[in-house]
């Protein structure tokens, strides 16, 4: 039971009769308003007793500025009715934060760490047990971003992001046109390199064809010459003839000799020997031979006796353009052969300088006077084809040498052409005097010719087809003929060729025989073999690839075809020769050409690899030692591992040194003294150079790059 002014509670009834008893008797009471008393406010730098407080509220102090480390902070609240203190609780709520309302006993309330932004603090009261009051207090807060997060720092922001962006962007589209422009520079100049290859492979045939007639020209007047009962005019006249025609053939020499450096063909030969005679020898000569009465010639030694290692026709075609373009851009005056050492950031060289009082170049042309076809645009121009000094510069480069040039207009030039004094050439060919006597082998072995060119061994019964062969092929090859099979077994063996031509339907030893033979001997293993015969069923030329033949060709053919044949062959065995040579891993448990090779090269190469390793810190290790060892004569071996992996026999010995060092070198447990030691290397300078040309750095900076990788 309710009335309007009071609050009853009722606990039953008897009878139908109600009891009760008043529990509360109280009129609603209105809680009065709640008002915030006091703000205390938290820095992470201040002290407790060094806080900030707000004590004072009212309607123009209710939004409160804070920065971002004044995020923590308590707020005091209180109704306006002291003596209700204890009767009364509160809800608040910190909008921003969280929106539900919490109630709490306690006239205070604290946030901490609250992130920048805006908030609105919001708090009523209510007499306990009652409804909460309408009335509430609301004090807007304010935090602050930190300065690296206000709007003006984002704006900055966000125009560093779009300006790297927009570099990324620009530096992209560099790039591109970078590389297109380098894609077409690079085009052009493969356009260019194969216009002057074309050019230069024009000159060449022509300079092949020419060398025949000229042959026959030089021919009957050197004879003419010779006749007593010539009158003094004509042999005037013929010598004038004689001098132009020799002139004609050292131009075609040196185009050729140009054509080689150019496409890489020429290699370095070097021999040590005393590089002051051969340059005594070219001043004398040039002394004799000088056209010009006027300029004086002279030869300037420092020292008559100067051992180096040389290649002499390198050399000496480097010191006839020199000189001869000396005499041609001098009219009057001297030039001086010179020759003496010098030193470059103490480093020795041995150096040869041409000084003469010509005309002199241009300054602006200096630098451009060793390229190809260029020539000096001034009045005094002499005749020319533009390649002699670009020779020297390629002939120079490939001798690992050094050539500048001094000049000054109307006071002469002077070209220098610099070799390292103690430089051994590891890498180059070797004609005597070699450290390990492979030169002195060399010398030894008839079946390898001076000129390096391949050898052909043609076994053929047929008188005709046999000087028919030789006579298509000796321009290239050394041609060596047989009869039949057992005369080309011994010319096989004893000459080691490059490559067998071979018919198959002979008297005595036929071509399959002969073939198996061939194959089966460890000498011979190596060598392609083309067989030649009539018969074109698919059993012949089975029976004929069963024997070991690497190409079948049948009669009739053609020389071409055959040329072709033959190039194919031996292109085959150079690539294979450059596998062995570049990617074999040599050790004696290696399998990398057990698919590539036969089975008795491969067991020769083991062999030969193995043999080297166990006696790996014998200095004396040479091709007279391997050969002693295998039971093979020293030609046959140098021709074997020549025709096997496309380097010479110290070459070989070379790189297994090296491979091994380099494992030495990979522990990091030897001095480079040791490792060459450990090698059969006596000097640590010889070693480092081999290295070099081995892996294209000294052996501390290889180690250091594997390191940092």
């Amino acid at each position: 039971m309710k009335d309007n002014n009071k609050d009853v509670i009722y606990f039953g009834s008897i009878n139908g009769t109600y009891f009760f008893e008043p529990f509360t008797v109280l009129r609603r009471q209105e809680v009065p308003p709640v008002i915030i008393t006091e703000m205390k406010i938290y820095e992470a730098s201040t002290a407790e007793n060094e806080r900030k407080s707000i004590n004072y509220f009212n309607d123009q102090n209710k939004d409160i500025e804070l920065t971002h480390k004044q995020n923590t902070f308590s707020i005091f609240f209180n109704v306006q009715d002291y003596s209700l203190a204890d009767q009364v609780d509160y809800a608040y709520r910190l909008k921003g934060i969280d929106d539900g309302w919490h109630t709490v006993e306690d006239n205070n309330v604290t946030f901490r760490n609250i992130p920048p932004g805006r908030y609105r603090f919001e708090v009523s009261a209510r007499m306990k047990n009652q409804t909460p009051s309408n009335d509430i207090y609301t004090l807007s807060i304010h935090i602050q971003p930190p300065i690296w997060l206000s709007w003006w720092a984002k704006a900055f922001y966000f125009i560093i992001a779009a300006s790297i962006v927009f570099a990324i962007l620009y530096a992209y589209k560099k790039r591109i046109d970078i590389q297109s422009s380098y894609e077409l520079e690079k085009k052009n100049h493969e356009h260019e390199q194969e216009l002057n290859s074309e050019r230069l492979r024009f000159y060449t045939n022509i300079t092949h064809e020419l060398r025949t007639p000229l042959t026959l020209i030089l021919g009957p007047l050197e004879d003419l010459q010779k006749d007593p009962g010539l009158l003094p005019k004509q042999h005037q006249k013929i010598s004038v003839v004689r001098q132009n025609a020799l002139r004609l053939l050292n131009l075609i020499n040196q185009l050729l000799e140009f054509r080689k450096t150019e496409t890489q063909n020429k290699k370095l030969c070097v021999s040590k020997g005393n590089i002051s005679e051969l340059v005594t020898e070219i001043g004398l000569k040039y002394q004799e031979l000088n056209p010009k009465p006027s300029v004086d010639i002279s030869i300037d030694l420092e020292n008559e006796n100067m051992p180096l290692y040389f290649d002499k026709e390198v050399v000496n075609t480097i010191l006839d353009n020199l000189i001869s373009n000396a005499i041609k851009y001098t009219d009057k005056g001297r030039i001086i052969l010179s020759l003496y050492t010098t030193q470059k950031e103490d480093v020795p060289y041995t150096e040869i300088k041409v000084t003469d009082t010509g005309y002199g170049i241009p300054k602006e042309e200096q630098e451009h006077i060793f390229e190809r076809y260029y020539q000096i645009k001034n009045g005094k121009q002499a005749s020319g084809t533009g390649i002699g000094l670009a020779l020297v510069k390629n002939l120079a480069l490939l001798h690992e040498g050094e050539i500048r040039v001094e000049s000054e207009l109307d006071k002469g030039s002077s070209f220098y052409f610099s070799l390292l004094t103690h430089n051994y050439y590891p890498s180059a060919l070797h004609s005597e005097g070699n450290d390990t006597k492979e030169i002195e082998q060399q010398e030894t072995l008839p079946d390898i010719t001076a000129n390096g060119r391949p050898i052909l061994l043609v076994v053929e019964d047929n008188t005709d087809i046999r000087d028919y062969i030789s006579d298509s092929f000796s321009d290239g090859f050394d041609v060596i003929t047989a009869a039949e099979g057992d005369e080309g077994c011994k010319a096989a063996f004893a000459h080691i060729p490059d490559i067998i031509v071979s018919d198959i339907m002979m008297p005595g030893m036929d071509g399959i025989t002969f073939c198996k033979i061939v194959k089966e001997d460890i000498r011979t293993s190596h060598i392609p073999v083309i067989l030649l015969t009539a018969k074109t069923s698919i059993d012949d030329k089975e029976e004929g690839y069963l024997s070991g033949a690497d190409s079948y060709l049948t009669k009739p053919f053609s020389a071409t075809l055959l040329r072709s044949r033959i190039n194919n062959l031996l292109d085959i065995r150079k690539k294979l020769a450059d596998q062995i040579k570049f990617n074999l891993k040599l050790n004696s448990k290696s399998d990398m050409l057990k698919d590539s090779i036969n089975q008795i090269d491969n067991e020769f190469i083991r062999s030969l690899t193995q043999l080297i390793e166990n006696n790996l810190e014998d200095e004396k290790i040479d091709i007279g030692y391997l050969s002693d060892k295998l039971f093979m004569s020293s030609s046959t071996l140098y021709r074997k591992i020549k025709g096997l992996t496309g380097i010479s026999t110290n070459e070989f010995i070379r790189k297994i040194r090296m491979k091994h060092a380099e494992e030495l070198l990979l522990t990091g447990r030897y001095t480079i003294s040791e490792i060459a030691f450990r090698v059969g290397i006596s000097s640590p300078v010889y070693f480092r150079q081999c290295f070099k040309e081995e892996f294209g750095m000294p052996p501390s900076e290889y180690l250091r790059r594997i390191k940092t990788e």
